[in-house]
């Protein structure tokens, strides 16, 4: 007899079969390392993201004003945006929130946090948002969504939840260790999680730092969208330290994946970038190191200043 598959598992299917596509989509880097002709640049991630009429912020930076300046100098109006994604729990990617909440004290902007399973756990550095912040977050009229399986959170949008590490890619700093009620265990960053966008020429995966492991994260959104392709990757993906046989392991299950686009910004590193651009075949067009300002439009691709 067929095995029946969970309830949950059977409803999420069900809701991708009848999901609308994003018609218009677009990410608009914030926050990263390396700045081109706006902006600073920063230890940090955060990522604008436009499908149709919903904006959604995607990480906050590592300092308290850099997304909220290097918005402003961009010209991206934050104002209004309800929806913010904490990819995970580390600092470079949960500070800037105070600032925006201050920016716009509307009641509105930043007013609802989508944060995996798992997110307060750590208790040591790197310090993340703490406790004693998202009290004072829920007292100003915010509120948290834990997310713990993927979920859809708007139309076409959806969040991985946490990912199941099925190969060892180790994307996450080694020696940093967790307390948990099960005694210390490696810091592997267990709360880490994607944003999946749904548009017509295919799925559009947007990470945080990718410690669950870029490959482990697209092999699992395959699992949950069959029969459907990712066709870029935009984000952290925690590679710069890799060792080439990794990169060279990760680049060829991309092009086994068919990616057409890589965008890789923070902590992927730009010798790795370059690497896999190599190793796939890519391009100078679609392979490229994000900067602040950089943009990814499902129609136009990769969008750049003066650095390549």
């Amino acid at each position: 007899m067929r095995k029946l598959l969970p309830f949950a598992v059977l409803a999420f299917f069900s809701t991708i079969a009848s999901a609308q596509e994003v018609a218009k989509f677009k990410i608009t880097i914030l926050s990263t390392m390396v700045t081109d002709l706006k902006g600073v640049g920063e230890w940090g991630f955060s990522a604008l993201v436009e499908a149709d009429s919903t904006r959604i912020l995607f990480d906050v930076g590592g300092r308290p004003n850099t997304v909220r300046d290097n918005a402003a100098e961009l010209k991206v109006n934050l104002s209004g945006i309800r929806q913010v994604v904490l990819s995970h729990n580390h600092s470079d990617h949960t500070t800037g929130l105070g600032a925006i909440r201050q920016q716009f004290p509307d009641g509105v902007t930043a007013s609802v946090l989508y944060i995996a399973a798992g997110f307060f756990v750590r208790t040591a550095a790197p310090a993340g948002m703490l406790k004693a912040d998202s009290s004072a977050y829920v007292s100003s009229g915010g509120r948290f969504v834990v997310i713990d399986r993927p979920q859809k959170i708007g139309p076409g949008i959806y969040l991985t939840g946490p990912v199941p590490r099925r190969y060892p890619e180790k994307n996450y700093v080694a020696g940093r260790t967790l307390i948990t009620p099960g005694g210390v265990v490696d810091d592997n960053v267990p709360e880490d999680m994607s944003m999946v966008v749904r548009t017509s020429r295919g799925l559009v995966v947007l990470t945080g730092c990718g410690h669950a492991g870029i490959v482990n994260t697209l092999e699992y959104i395959a699992q949950q969208f069959p029969g459907e392709k990712v066709v870029a990757v935009v984000g952290g993906m925690h590679l710069l330290e890799a060792k080439d046989e990794q990169l060279d392991w990760t680049a060829n299950k991309l092009k086994t994946m068919g990616i057409q686009y890589f965008l890789g910004a923070h902590c992927t590193g730009l010798n790795s970038v370059y690497r896999i651009r190599e190793v796939t075949g890519m391009t100078k067009e679609n392979c490229l190191v994000g900067t602040v300002g950089t943009t990814f439009d499902i129609d136009q691709g990769i969008k750049t200043g003066w650095l390549r």
